[in-house]
């Protein structure tokens, strides 16, 4: 990922080479307009006649041309003269235009290869005007024959380049000019001068802290070498950076860059995700601290997903904003009652209120109802605009074969003839299909065996356009395969199984099997999708941490451990088997379509590609996902206040949803006595270069301050608010970065399976919420708003939904995927340690399965490789493995508890040495040290707990491992998770007790 484009203005693009590509393409156009309307000085023959005589053997061509071998030479004449070089023309113009002034260089460099194409089908037409000439002058003949052969072999190639080049100018054509008449992208600055945005570098920022007249509007964050930029383009001299050979301070010097304002501190606290679990264990952790004055001293408050849930709620309870009615009119209720010494206590209105609606994703008939609308409203959409582009897809199919007699469509449609029952017809590919395919793979075979070759004999590197050249020519084969063997068979494939399994249908409803086979798919595809997302099971552990499968031995319960698993072979099977059908289901429709289309009313034929096109600009995806229903849903339950009723009690008074929005730069200030509250999320980016393999993920943080993290760089969050538009501004609220936060179902899940992602982004049951990129706007501030850039969108359009599907993410887009921050580090321990602070609480919930806390392991590993930070758990300390169940002396009478015996860990609260690379000076009073502390206080069971907690276990026999897809939790399983996260936030004072790190320059 680069900071720095290409080019920066218009200003670069040479005048003639904009001249020249306009005057060509006008002469293109005016070339092929004046061939298509007949020009008066020579007569041709009919269009179809002319496509037909270019696939045409001899008794064909002679029955098409009969005795008018003159007019189809002027055909040919013309052709030569004017829509060859039109097209052509045409073509490279508006590829050369887009070269000058596309945006990104890859962009640019694609629309290069597609002008360097156009000469191809261009010499292809010449050759097969040759060919059909000589052909013409000696009809009947055996060279007729082959010159006609030789002239279908140029057809075909032209064709399979002709259409897609030709759609590709379109849509380059059409981005041109919406780029030229729409306003320009521009930024709200409101650190600049005048409303000018005010762009700095994180890779410089540290070097003048003390120097800068405000805080930047946008942080360009550190450079990376990115895969299509020269290696060249990246060196720098070693003089500039200190100490570059030292690996962990060079990561930590790159990697922990914070906007400004986020000094160093002596405490901070890290709240796991874990959906309602975690926020209940978090909210009880929150009030031990509180009590005993730990909560006060902190300085940040990173939230990951359920931990967010109650961070935002103690946020959003201290925000001094007056509540507001429909109308905008201020509520005349007093709600500074509580303080951040007591909001949130044991048994106030605000832990009631949570209480009461810890089933928060539906906790009533009515809330049920509008939960099963919203997944089958998201459903109706995604599935809806997959079935109308498979649609016009196969109307596309049946407009490009009627024009181009490589197969009969026709022939599919009835297998009736005059009344009698005839045998469906056998697939033949096209006859001359399959020596163009072998002669440009041989072609492409030859050339890399001479570059091989070549490489070999001089030990040089292979010539980039040798390896162009073998790609292009492997994609016209490829191109021509598909056209003449591949979409044919599919089509024929099923229209043949339509014809077997349901007989012979007549013409009108022939779409019968297509739309029951649909609303299967769709009934399929919800199920699929519900299940996956819900079902889980509770699994049996030995205490190795072996599950026991169904037919493993059992151990009487007493040796074995218990938590819910989320995971299983059905689910697999499952996501594969709806993804299967909806693919079968697809193609289906697009035969379907291919076949009957001419039979269509022309309504039809032009009003679905319009309704299409009308539909992928207009449509947000996001909208009509599980996003904004899951963030609603956690506002009822986590957005309160204390206030005065009207009765004169006190109670907790909701935030009105769609009254009040929550914007970070407003509700999410710090506030005195309570520390700033960070929502650690994650961004997809799938590019090489970016993540490693397996964790398509970087960090991404949403805060009052700033927004963004060390990949992408940050904005100031009132500016991204200013310059966002309404629809996407929404998702820059309190509310919903609690609910990005703790989006754990999305389409892009870091380390999770790829099937289930892709179900998801199908079914629209996802969450996770696309927001305008950093680094784009980082371009945009530095560059000036001009006519070539891409417009930050005002809907998240198709394109976005679409790149759900496949799993593509680039890291330098207008917006990026904002997921779960689970996806990078479900602990916000990173994230922490990324803003510098000496002593770290971390109340880890997250739910890992027996024995070992692997989300800390992961995330001590993982804070090494991002930011060169040592964390160990020694002798001095204590040790990680009195956290594993079965650890603890046995409780007596050792019978009764033998079951609870085998779930006790030694402790639930270790104290660890956290080493950073360099030297901090945490607070202005202390010296700079490099020696930090960390207590990990872990959701297990431990002897010396609360008697009902004993109880509860004793109950509940997952407890406290209830999986993360449990989001209905009863005020039982509420009260119990509040009070162990209670009993570890005790404990964790408690082990912190002494611990101050010593002196370490």
């Amino acid at each position: 990922m680069t900071h720095t484009p290409e080019r920066e203005s218009l200003r670069e693009t040479p005048p003639w080479a904009v001249v020249l590509c306009s005057v060509g393409l006008v002469i293109g156009i005016v070339l092929s307009v004046w061939y298509w309307t007949d020009p008066p000085f020579l007569e041709k023959p009919d269009p179809d006649a002319e496509m037909r005589l270019q696939f045409a053997d001899g008794k064909t061509a002679t029955a098409i041309v009969a005795e008018q071998v003159r007019l189809f030479q002027n055909g040919l004449v013309l052709d030569w003269a004017m829509f060859a070089p039109g097209y052509t023309l045409a073509l490279a113009a508006v590829f050369g235009l887009g070269r000058l002034f596309l945006y990104r260089g890859s962009s640019r460099r694609w629309a290069t290869r597609a002008l360097a194409a156009t000469s191809v089908p261009f010499v292809a037409d010449m050759l097969e005007n040759v060919f059909l000439f000589r052909a013409l002058n000696r009809l009947g003949t055996k060279a007729a024959e082959r010159e006609l052969e030789l002239a279908s072999y140029c057809a075909l190639i032209k064709w399979a380049l002709v259409v897609p080049l030709v759609l590709a100018a379109a849509w380059l054509a059409s981005t041109l000019l919406l780029r030229m008449v729409l306003p320009p992208a521009t930024i709200k600055g409101a650190g600049g001068h005048c409303g000018v945005p005010f762009l700095d570098h994180a890779h410089r920022m540290a070097a003048k802290l003390g120097d800068r007249p405000t805080d930047p509007d946008v942080i360009a964050p550190p450079t990376a070498p990115h895969d299509s930029v020269p290696l060249g383009n990246w060196g720098a001299d070693p003089a500039k950076f200190p100490d570059p050979r030292q690996s962990e301070r060079a990561r930590w010097r790159t990697r922990a860059v914070q906007p400004p304002g986020r000094e160093p501190a002596e405490l901070g606290i890290c709240v796991s995700g874990g959906g309602i679990r975690s926020a209940s264990v978090t909210l009880g952790a929150l009030q031990a601290l509180r009590e005993k004055g730990k909560l006060a001293k902190a300085r940040y408050l990173v939230s990951v997903s359920g931990g967010g849930y109650t961070a935002g709620a103690f946020q959003l309870a201290l925000t001094p904003q007056r509540p507001v009615d429909r109308e905008g009119i201020p509520v005349p209720v007093c709600t500074d009652l509580a303080t951040a010494q007591d909001i949130f206590a044991p048994g106030s209105p605000e832990e009631d209120h949570i209480r009461r609606h810890a089933k928060y994703l539906a906790d009533g008939p009515m809330e049920k109802v509008r939960a099963v609308g919203a997944v089958l409203a998201g459903l109706t959409v995604s599935l809806g605009m997959v079935a109308l582009l498979f649609a016009v897809a196969g109307l596309c199919v049946h407009v490009f074969y009627s024009k181009l007699p490589l197969v009969d469509l026709s022939a599919f449609r009835t297998a009736v003839v005059n009344g009698k029952e005839e045998d469906f017809p056998s697939f033949e590919p096209y006859r001359h299909a399959l020596a163009p395919i072998l002669t440009l793979f041989a072609l492409a075979a030859l050339a890399a065996v001479l570059s091989g070759m070549a490489r070999a004999l001089s030990s040089r590197s292979r010539p980039a356009w040798v390896r162009s050249t073998v790609k292009a020519l492997v994609g016209m084969a490829l191109l021509v395969a598909g056209c003449t063997v591949v979409v044919p068979a599919v089509v024929w494939f099923f229209a043949w199984l339509g014809n077997a399994a349901q007989g012979v249908l007549p013409t009108e409803s022939a779409g019968a099997g297509v739309s029951v086979l649909g609303a299967i798919t769709a009934a399929a595809t919800a199920l699929g999708a519900f299940f996956t997302a819900t079902k889980g099971k509770v699994a049996e552990y030995r205490q190795s941490g072996e599950k026991l499968g169904l037919f493993a031995k059992k151990e009487g319960g007493t040796g074995t451990l218990l938590a819910e698993s989320p995971g299983g072979w059905l689910k697999v099977a499952i996501c594969w088997f709806v993804l299967s059908l909806v693919a079968f289901f697809g193609l289906a429709l697009m035969s379907w379509a291919a076949v009957y289309a001419g039979g269509w009313q022309r309504v039809w034929q032009i009003g679905l590609p319009l309704v299409l096109l009308v539909l992928v600009f207009a449509i947000d995806q996001t909208a009509f996902s599980l996003h904004p229903f899951y963030r609603q849903r956690l506002a009822s339950a986590f957005a309160v206040r204390r206030a005065v009723l009207k009765d004169g009690s006190v109670g907790a008074l909701p935030y009105d949803y769609n009254a009040e929005p929550t914007l970070l730069s407003t509700h999410a200030r710090k506030v005195d006595g309570f520390p700033q509250v960070i929502f650690a999320a994650s961004a997809a980016v799938s590019l090489r270069n970016r993540t490693a393999p397996g964790r398509p993920a970087v960090p991404f943080t949403f805060a009052s301050d700033y927004v963004g993290g060390p990949d992408t760089g940050w904005v100031r969050t009132s500016t991204l608010q200013e310059t966002t538009r309404p629809l996407v501004r929404r998702d820059l609220t309190v509310q919903s970065a609690m609910a990005v936060s703790g989006a754990a179902f999305a389409s892009a899940m870091g380390t999770q399976t790829l099937y289930f992602e892709r179900l998801l982004a199908l079914s629209n049951a996802r969450l996770g919420t696309w927001i305008p990129n950093p680094l784009y706007l980082a371009e945009l501030a530095r560059y000036k708003p001009n006519r070539i850039m891409p417009r930050l969108p005002r809907v998240r359009r198709l394109r976005y939904q679409l790149q759900e599907l496949v799993g593509r993410y680039s890291d330098t887009s207008p917006m990026l995927l904002c997921t779960d921050g689970g996806h990078f580090d479900n602990l916000g321990l990173v994230e922490l340690l990324r803003l510098r602070c000496r002593t770290i609480y971390l109340i880890d919930a997250s739910g890992d399965k027996p024995p070992l806390a692997t989300t800390l392991a992961q995330a001590v590993t993982l804070a090494y490789e991002e930011l060169g930070v040592r964390i160990t758990f020694g002798e001095q300390d204590q040790k990680l493995l009195d956290l594993v169940p079965g650890s603890a002396e046995p409780l007596e009478p050792t019978e009764p508890m033998a079951a609870l015996n085998a779930r006790f860990s030694a402790a639930c609260a270790v104290r660890g040495t956290i080493r950073y690379p360099d030297s901090i000076r945490f607070s202005k009073d202390a010296p700079p040290t490099r020696r930090g502390t960390i207590i990990v206080a872990k959701a297990n069971l431990t002897p010396d707990m609360p008697y009902e907690l004993l109880s509860f276990a004793l109950q509940e026999k997952a407890f406290p491992r209830r999986a993360t897809f449990d989001q209905w939790f009863d005020h039982t399983q509420f009260d119990a998770y509040r009070a162990l996260g209670h009993h570890l936030g005790l404990r964790a004072v408690e082990k912190d007790a002494g611990s101050r790190a010593p002196f370490d320059g």
